[in-house]
């Protein structure tokens, strides 16, 4: 008989798409002669093929067992040398990277430490490091051969730094799933460089913006109020002419959500999906607070926080206590129009129908809005920077502000939303040089010859202006000093 090399090939799902774990298809050709009855030989080719799942070395290493095991007319060999390779075959076969990649998966998963959609999208990153290193021994693996790994697939995707930091702790977690397992003595990426994160450029909101942000809510919160109101005039002088047909909707509802939804991210520095997933009974409108335990996912599904802290109870402003008291009155008494009892359960920023809004029904508008209002490029998560710097800004302390972000770690708050604010700046530069220049603060400078030829021998001093080394402090502005806007109290419920 003569065999060929043999040959593996990938089986896939109808759709074209691989299975999980991968299935392979092993044929092995060879070519026997047969005696015929006239006592001529001819020869007849067969294969064995066999169906495996797992790494494609894997595959090969069952295909070279398929060869060995068959003698050289295709047919099993004795059972003496069944019995050996039944010995070698029952040894356990080292972990690969593919492998350990899917126990961690399984683990976290089983734990509840991290969603299906995470799993799925940690997955589908870490395939780039399996095109290299997928099919090797966990064992094998050195330090050396991550950061090769990782020049590799930077040159050939060209990858950010932050990209290929967060695919690193990606790799680092699976390699400590399998020391904890006693499967590997060390995590070869704790001897690996990390590749540096770029620090992302985080806007936040100048306090002339916020101001101007929050009198642009103002206002258009009132038009949209106003607009509810006449359609519902123009829908009652319809009735008495009887034109009016029934109807399940009150349009104009979700408008208001929309700039409400806004408001609260101003005032508290919620996530967009936490406000968008708010609703009334975590709403204590005597207390003026807000319980976050809960928020809204793209596909309009509801989860909560990935971690404890995420559960927090916020405090809000009179002023934003008292627009949301109105609201939830405004709302109750549209939705009655429509047959629909509030409660509870009623979110607080709603469709027309009384259901949650979408996600990204809200982002449209918020992009129209923008642009219609020179706000052109705010993201609906930078009015959560602007909170923690403008807090941060004005001696708030590190833990409160931490708190109220629902970071489970006050070094995330520092890092993310800390930003350099100028205002600060100076008045640093000025206080270290009070505390310098203590007893010595009427020094003078040297005499500028220049000045002194043209002062006819007089001396002259130079002393800097108070101008060039201070600067006003800036505070969040209070009742007294804002703009005088329409309160929620003046505000009339229609009904």
């Amino acid at each position: 008989m003569s065999y060929g090399e043999g040959s593996i090939r990938e089986k896939t799902r109808p759709d074209g798409k691989s299975y999980n774990p991968k299935r392979w298809q092993i044929c092995v050709s060879y070519t026997v002669e047969v005696v015929q009855e006239d006592g001529t030989t001819t020869t007849e080719r067969k294969r064995i093929q066999k169906t495996v799942r797992g790494t494609k070395t894997h595959a090969k290493e069952v295909l070279e067992q398929i060869k060995a095991e068959h003698d050289d007319q295709g047919r099993e060999i004795d059972e003496f040398q069944q019995a050996i390779n039944a010995t070698e075959a029952a040894k356990p076969k080292a972990t690969t990277l593919t492998d350990m990649i899917e126990t961690w998966n399984t683990a976290r998963k089983t734990a509840g430490k991290a969603s299906e959609r995470t799993i799925r999208e940690d997955r589908k990153r870490l395939e780039r490091i399996e095109a290299y290193l997928g099919d090797k021994p966990i064992g094998s693996i050195t330090a050396q051969m991550v950061e090769q790994t990782y020049a590799a697939i930077r040159k050939k995707h060209g990858l950010s730094g932050t990209t290929m930091n967060h695919l690193h702790t990606l790799l680092k977690n699976v390699f400590q799933k399998a020391v904890d397992y006693d499967l590997i003595p060390k995590n070869p990426c704790h001897f690996v460089t990390a590749p540096k994160r770029e620090e992302p450029k985080r806007r936040s909101l100048s306090q002339e913006e916020g101001i101007r942000l929050l009198e642009e809510i103002d206002k258009t919160e009132m038009e949209e109020y106003e607009s509810m109101g006449e359609k519902e005039e123009r829908r009652e002088q319809r009735e008495e002419r009887g034109y009016a047909r029934d109807r399940n909707a009150l349009r104009g509802i979700h408008r208001v959500s929309n700039i409400i939804a806004v408001r609260i991210g101003l005032a508290t520095g919620m996530r967009r999906g936490e406000v968008i997933g708010l609703v009334w009974k975590n709403v204590d409108l005597t207390r003026g607070t807000i319980r976050v335990c809960q928020a809204a996912t793209i596909a309009g599904k509801i989860k909560t926080p990935k971690t404890q802290a995420g559960i927090r109870t916020l405090a809000i402003d009179t002023v934003t206590a008292q627009h949301l008291s109105y609201w939830k009155a405004r709302q109750a008494a549209e939705l009655a129009k429509i047959g629909i009892v509030a409660n509870g359960e009623t979110p607080v920023c709603s469709s027309d129908v009384g259901t949650m809004i979408r996600v990204d029904n809200f982002e449209h508008w918020w992009a129209e809005w923008r642009k219609e209002h020179d706000f052109v490029g705010l993201k609906y998560h930078e009015l959560r920077h602007t909170q923690a710097t403008m807090l941060l800004s004005n001696g708030v302390d590190i833990k409160t502000v931490q708190t109220r972000l629902g970071h489970s770690n006050p070094t995330i708050t520092l890092s993310w939303y800390a930003h350099a604010i100028p205002e600060n700046d100076h008045d640093a530069a000025q206080m270290l040089g009070n505390i310098l220049n203590q007893g010595n603060a009427t020094a003078t400078l040297p005499e500028d010859p220049k000045s002194s030829k043209k002062s006819s021998g007089k001396s002259s001093t130079s002393k800097p202006e108070a101008d060039d080394f201070s600067m006003s402090s800036k505070c969040l502005p209070n009742a007294s000093s804002r703009p005088k806007r329409k309160q929620a109290s003046e505000l009339k419920l229609v009904s």
